[in-house]
């Protein structure tokens, strides 16, 4: 097994909406106005709920149709066969022997042909490691193979490689070291100490690999700047709705207190009821299952 010893080699998905009940009305007497205030409140903030969680799943959905859109740009623009180094990376995953890894980076640097070569490789890094389908020795195994690159990149000045891996070395580091336990998260820490002590970072992504739940929140909030062409109008989209509530609700609360509270009041719904969610139709919105 390759072990690099002392060698000088999202949307985090959004939490599940858990609902509440909405607050008791005495069964005996009709709903007091504060009541049905109360009511279209809870309405409210229930619909909020419903439309940050399913823009959260929507935002992650089009950046990664984005993110896979680039990759087939990269793969049209070089005609480098990806499958080769799939073919080559199978070894490693499998046996991680130091003529496997050697493989996998041999076909690395002959391929670092261009600025386009190396982001269209370390995408594909990133891709196979940060899957949610990945287990645990899947991505030890291809970051041995990243650390061995990294350091024939410095050895050989090998700029554009290295400069490709530093842009995907925090989703790939952060995603594989949270996902497990202490024990094993020791193996990966062992890889920054040996990245820290060789610079192969600037000090700002050193510190996103030192702290792993901010690196990948820093990294995820950077994909929406990036890719803020696709997010920006669905930002708006959602803006918009909610606001939309909250004027139709402000607007219920404020006939409500203009009406006479001699008799029992009963409207038919609430307007949070009566208008349910829009759903959001725009391409970008269309739900894909994210590859990274």
């Amino acid at each position: 097994i390759y072990n690099p010893g002392n060698k000088d080699v999202v949307d985090i998905p959004p939490p599940s909406m858990q609902l509440v009940p909405p607050p008791p009305i005495p069964l005996s007497a009709a709903p007091s106005i504060d009541e049905l205030i109360q009511q279209s409140q809870w309405n409210l903030q229930q619909q909020e709920q419903h439309l940050h969680t399913l823009r959260q799943e929507q935002v992650t959905a089009a950046i990664a149709l984005a993110m896979e859109q680039q990759i087939q740009k990269l793969l049209l623009e070089t005609q480098l066969d990806i499958t080769e180094l799939d073919n080559l990376l199978q070894p490693i995953i499998d046996t991680c022997t130091k003529d496997a890894i050697s493989a996998g980076k041999n076909w690395m640097f002959n391929n670092a042909k261009s600025p386009q070569h190396c982001e269209l490789m370390a995408s594909h890094l990133r891709n196979r490691i940060t899957v949610d389908s990945a287990h645990f020795e899947l991505r030890l195994h291809l970051i041995y193979l990243t650390n061995d690159v990294l350091h024939h990149c410095q050895r050989k000045q090998q700029k554009d490689l290295l400069a490709a891996l530093q842009k995907v070395v925090v989703p790939i580091y952060c995603t594989s070291f949270l996902a497990v336990e202490e024990e094993k998260q020791q193996k990966i820490t062992r890889l920054l100490q040996l990245w820290e002590k060789n610079g192969y970072f600037d000090e700002d992504t050193i510190q996103q690999l030192q702290n792993p739940a901010l690196g990948l929140g820093q990294y995820q909030a950077s994909l929406i700047t990036e890719y803020a062409a696709v997010v920006q109008p669905m930002q708006l989209a959602f803006q918009q709705q909610i606001q939309a509530l909250k004027t139709q609700h402000d607007k219920f609360v404020a006939s409500l207190k203009q009406q006479q509270q001699a008799g029992p009041v009963r409207p038919a719904a609430t307007p949070a009821e009566a208008d349910k969610t829009p759903s959001m139709t725009t391409q970008a919105g269309k739900r894909t299952s994210p590859k990274n």
